[in-house]
């Protein structure tokens, strides 16, 4: 049986190696596997990719929720992206607001 919903867990980790972590629970009306979400996310923001062993992406592109530390400085050392750390079947109530449908099937702007 799937879950109707899915967990997606990530983090910020700022220059100095320190991490915070974040997650959202997103409605899976399609029956998306985590497999298929992770490579969804993986093709979507694929320009974003800074190590081939970790995926990057900028949560607030799909209007999830941030982790930067309130010191965030992009104009230091500090990357704006997040690191996916696992997406796995859920039954919690999903996050306000947070969907899947925002990165499935569609292709980023080239002014991203």
């Amino acid at each position: 049986m799937t879950s109707k919903n899915l967990e997606i867990n990530y983090l910020y980790r700022d220059a100095a190696n320190y991490k915070q972590y974040a997650s959202v629970v997103v409605p899976n009306p399609k029956g998306l596997t985590p497999e298929q979400v992770k490579a969804a996310l993986l093709q979507y923001f694929a320009a974003d990719q800074v190590w081939p062993d970790i995926l990057h992406f900028r949560p607030e592109d799909l209007g999830w929720p941030t982790a930067y530390f309130d010191d965030h400085d992009e104009e230091g050392d500090d990357l704006n992206l997040h690191e996916l750390e696992d997406v796995k079947p859920s039954d919690a109530k999903a996050t306000e607001g947070c969907e899947l449908p925002s990165l499935m099937g569609m292709p980023r702007s080239p002014a991203d």
